[in-house]
């Protein structure tokens, strides 16, 4: 389906408007500040391998936990984000959050991080669908436009920050402060979020109201759900790629390559550095390409180009070249994740709740991220590396095969409701 930009103006509240820059600040800040609590213990995966003794499918599964709770906690608080307290929820997530990495910096026995970590899913699931849903009630038009940008950096740069951190403390320290850190800036961004909130959504929910029913663009019914449906698979395999490669390119670069734990930590840096840049070829793209299923698949084209590079790779001794592999592999899957997440709920607000739609394709995507960590590793434990870089290369295929079938028919003037 094509849409557009969203300039529509939604009606505005009588009271003076909040600065809009403050409003995606603050949603931008919580966001980037929970991948400190989310990715302290994959940043530092190998290490704790080291430490506890345990094998990848072992340690895999702490992430897959995670993964599994967020995941259908984003369905559940898409259906229900519209009626928290904006005030209270997203500073309630981060400090449980926190309380939850501060006990791993304590110190507990490695069987019991699992349980922890389901937890900490459980509670950092209240956020993305809920900070989408206020963003497209307070905000309208450019604004709107903007934000699409601003919240897809807080991924990549979450990520940078957490496994640069934790590159920094294996280097000259210990990584256990990374789950330190985590609960220190989860907690300092949820005061942040408290001290500001009134001042930055000052008009109050509804500010931006979701547009009358009288107002909403008439689309087909099938070709919604044709479209939520296809951005909800093609959801699965980009977090399957793109989380697999931030959690276990660390270990490759070290049993394939011999380099050390914190310098295999800093080169996974380069996967978030580029994965930065993929709202900004977006914006660009989306000109050209208006069919958001259309331009995932053109990422997804990049991203077989890429793995193939990379088994090319697997067995020579230009470590520096798969890495740059995975940085393109990255670019290619922070820019789907972009489109998923962002793009299309915020775009399509007109047609669906943006929270509920939000929290369905989030939901989709992490589905594909608890596969990655157990499942990949489990590859890995029984056919090497190269059995994952295959298994990476063929459901990249996938959605590639699916964008061209649908080109082909709509050449042959089949009605795809514009998808």
């Amino acid at each position: 389906m094509k849409w557009k930009n969203a300039t529509d103006q939604a009606p505005t509240a009588t009271s003076a408007p909040a600065p809009a820059w403050l409003a995606m600040f603050l949603c931008w800040l919580a966001y980037t500040a929970a991948y400190l609590g989310r990715y302290s213990y994959n940043s530092n995966i190998t290490a704790i391998i080291d430490n506890f003794g345990v094998g990848h499918a072992d340690a895999g599964l702490v992430t897959t936990c995670f993964f599994f709770a967020y995941g259908a906690g984003q369905i559940i608080n898409g259906i229900l984000c519209r009626h928290y307290s904006q005030k209270w929820i997203i500073p309630f997530s981060l400090a449980c959050s926190s309380l939850l990495n501060l006990t791993v910096f304590l110190g507990v026995p490695f069987s019991l991080i699992k349980y922890l970590w389901l937890v900490n899913g459980l509670v950092q699931s209240m956020l993305w669908p809920t900070l989408i849903y206020i963003l497209s009630q307070s905000l309208c038009g450019a604004d709107l436009a903007k934000s699409v940008v601003v919240m897809s950096t807080t991924v990549p740069v979450g990520t940078l920050v957490s496994y640069g951190l934790s590159a920094f403390l294996t280097l000259f320290g210990s990584y256990t402060y990374a789950f330190l850190a985590g609960t220190m800036v989860m907690a300092g961004s949820a005061v942040v979020w408290l001290l500001l909130h009134k001042q930055a959504f000052q008009a109050g929910p509804g500010a931006a109201a979701s547009v009358p029913a009288a107002a909403k663009e008439e689309r087909p019914a099938s070709g919604l759900l044709l479209t939520v449906l296809m951005l909800g698979l093609f959801a699965v395999i980009n977090n399957l790629v793109k989380d697999g490669l931030t959690t276990w390119v660390p270990s490759i670069l070290k049993e394939q390559f011999g380099l050390h734990d914190g310098l295999s930590i800093l080169m996974t840096l380069v996967l978030p550095l580029l994965g930065m840049f993929g709202a900004a070829f977006n914006t660009l793209l989306n000109k050209k390409i208006h069919s958001f299923l259309s331009l995932s698949g053109t990422w997804y084209l990049l991203t077989v180009f890429c793995m193939g590079i990379v088994l090319l790779l697997t067995h020579s001794k230009y470590w520096g070249a798969m890495v740059a592999a995975f940085g393109a592999t990255s670019l290619s899957m922070h820019a789907v994740n972009n489109i998923i997440t962002s793009m299309a709920p915020l775009y399509m607000r007109k047609q669906i709740n943006s929270g509920l739609l939000a929290g369905i394709l989030n939901g989709c995507c992490y589905v594909g991220s608890t596969i990655s960590s157990y499942g990949l590793g489990s590859v890995a434990d029984r056919f090497g590396w190269n059995g994952v870089f295959v298994l990476l290369l063929a459901i990249s295929c996938v959605p590639v095969a699916l964008t061209g079938v649908m080109g082909l028919l709509r050449r042959k003037g089949m009605d795809l409701h514009n998808l």
